[in-house]
This record gives C-alpha cells, structure tokens and sequence, in this order.
C-alpha cells in the first residue's frame, strides 16, 4: 500500500508541554513516519514496545538525540499495557497524546493541540478527536470517521483505561471538548496484515460479548459524549439481526460512505466482514463452549 501522505514535523516553535505515547509490536514500516510526525513537536515521545522481533527498537535507538525514548513490556492485553505506562513511565508533560504506530499528527491538529494547551481551562481534563483514514489508496472523508470522536488527549494523571481487552478508552473525571482537526491514519503495511490483525481483534471483542464486557465501564447513552453514543450503537447491534449487512448499510449508506468512492466500498466491506466475524465466533462458543 503506498503512502499518501508525508508527514513530518517542521515547527519553528519550542516543543508542546505533552508527552506522545506509542504502543508497538513490529511497527517498523509505519513508526517512522509517525515518529516524523511528532518529533521536535511534542516535548518527549515514549515508544511502549511488546518485545518486537523487527527493527522496532532498533529505529528507536537510533532517533534517541529527538528525544525518543523506548521501553519494553510484556504485552498482556490493551488496557494493562496502557495503565501500566500511565503508572511507570517518568512522564515529565502536563499532556498525553494517546497514538497509535500507524497514525501521523498533521500541520493543523498541531496547532490546534498547541492553542489549546497554551488556553487550557484547569478544569478541562481530556480531548476527544477524529481519525481521517487512508484505506487502499483512498482517503476516507465519509464512512464514519465524520463522527467517529475518540478520547486521545488528556492531562497527566487525570486518565486511566477500563478494563477491556481491545477497542480500550481512556476514562476522566473532569471537563472535555472535541478538536475539529484531524489524525491521520494510514497503515502501510499489507491487506494480509490487516486482516490478520482484524482477526485477532474480532476474537478479542468476541471474548467481549462473552463475558458481558461490551461497553466496559463507560454507560451507552445516545445523548450522551462520543463514547458514551458509540457504546450504545455497540450494545444495539448485540440484539439486531444481520450485524454484517446493517453494517455495510450503516457505513456506505447512512454515514455516506459511497461518497469515497471505490475506497470507501471496500472500507465497508472489510468492517462489515469483522462484525460477521464476531457473530461467527461468539456464535461458535455458545454451540461448543470454546473461547475463540
């Protein structure tokens, strides 16, 4: 999959007050583009590797003078491999961006992330915003990432992760707001990949539903904040029929999807294949009692 965007860091300013916080696990062909992203922009960039067997760390060790720093963690599951960087890692910034190996900062979420740390209210604790992904070439505008609000930012100590083994968010207590720029998410690596991984994911939100852990810790309302509306979207497709085609019509239809073109086709296709997945394997445990 080629690249379609180039992002690096120019700023001309001093670096943000945040510390960006990265998971990997044989990241070497999307970190350094996210790394490029991010390095001289925010104030320090810690890397929380699973013990990688690809040049990972190696790519690290060598940006080392940027202030990239990398540590190693056995992997467990998402949320405890995120507290336990909240909890051990000598965060020094007053901010924690929340990225992922596959996802660059761009010109203007900088910016914004800048004015606003700089005009903070001391009340507000965590910032919620939006991922425009590249999918097969095409950058996808529709498909649901319009509204597909996460909570990425928040203040130092002010976070922690419920306990879910994938899909984790980030809980706090005080104030939030949503930022109107983007984070770009472009996964460089393969299709295998993808569905590799969106294999591993779908038993882990299989395991989910199995054991009554589908919104966590966060209470689904449809009024409420962005997690709180997604979780609600999750616990009702539980009791409706034909996950996989009201899926595909949720994305491609009602979130317009069809208006990114062939990209936005396949995009629909791929995730209404992972909510068949999990039907599949959930399905699977209630006939034989086996965990995926």
């Amino acid at each position: 999959m080629k690249h379609y965007y180039s992002i690096k860091s120019k700023s001309s300013f001093s670096p943000v007050d945040l510390s960006v916080i990265i998971l990997t696990f044989n990241e070497e062909v999307n970190l350094p583009a996210s790394l490029d992203s991010v390095s001289g922009w925010a104030r320090e960039v810690f890397v929380v590797d699973s013990y990688s067997t690809d040049q990972t760390v190696e790519i690290c060790l060598a940006r080392k003078e940027e202030g990239i720093r990398v540590v190693q963690h056995e992997f467990i599951d998402y949320s405890q491999q995120w507290n336990w960087a909240l909890q051990n890692l000598p965060i020094a910034s007053s901010w924690i961006l929340k990225l992922d190996a596959d996802e660059r900062v761009t010109p203007e979420f900088q910016s914004e992330v800048r004015e606003l740390i700089q005009t903070a209210a001391v009340e507000l604790d965590g910032v919620y915003f939006r991922r425009r992904i590249v999918f097969m070439g095409g950058v996808l505008r529709w498909s649901g990432v319009r509204s597909n609000y996460d909570l990425r930012l928040w203040r130092t100590g002010k976070a922690y992760f419920e306990s879910r083994p994938v899909n984790e968010h980030a809980l706090v207590e005080g104030g939030t707001r949503y930022l109107r720029s983007f984070v770009l998410h472009e996964n460089s690596k393969s299709i295998a990949d993808w569905l590799d991984k969106h294999n591993r994911y779908s038993s882990l939100e299989a395991i989910n539903i199995i054991e009554k852990n589908v919104t966590g810790e966060i209470a689904p309302r449809i009024f409420g904040n962005a997690t709180e509306r997604r979780m609600f979207l999750r616990k009702l497709r539980l009791v409706l029929p034909c996950k996989a085609l009201l899926s595909f019509i949720y994305l491609y239809i009602i979130c317009l999807g069809f208006l990114d073109g062939r990209s936005g086709f396949r995009y629909a296709i791929f995730k209404s294949a992972f909510a068949y997945w999990i039907h599949l394997k959930v399905t699977e445990y209630d006939r034989t009692g086996r965990k995926p």
